[in-house]
């Protein structure tokens, strides 16, 4: 399956400015031929999709990847049931989340 261009994304400066559906490596299961399905987004920010017909769902998880320089890093993972880890720390009692 080729990668799916949903179109301008954002006003990004820098590279692809194309948001895009597109299938990548498991990464529960690095060897497997099964594919995960991450939507990207120009600003290097990513949501994987673990696609795994495992019954028992412990290969079920939501990636949510960043780029820092070169280098791609998971910064949280939410679970098949519902646990979500966040990688570094949490902040809370935030008052300013405008975007």
């Amino acid at each position: 399956m080729p990668d799916i261009d949903l179109g301008l994304a954002s006003d990004w400066q820098d590279g692809d400015w194309h948001g895009r559906v597109k299938l990548v490596q498991n990464r529960t299961y690095p060897t497997s031929p099964k594919k995960d399905v991450a939507v990207t987004s120009p600003n290097s920010i990513e949501i994987e999709i673990n696609t795994d017909n495992s019954t028992s769902g412990e290969a079920k998880h939501v990636f949510f990847t960043a780029h820092v320089g070169s280098t791609k890093k998971v910064i949280a993972v939410l679970d098949w049931q519902g646990n979500l880890r966040i990688a570094g720390k949490l902040t809370t009692d935030q008052t300013n989340l405008g975007y």
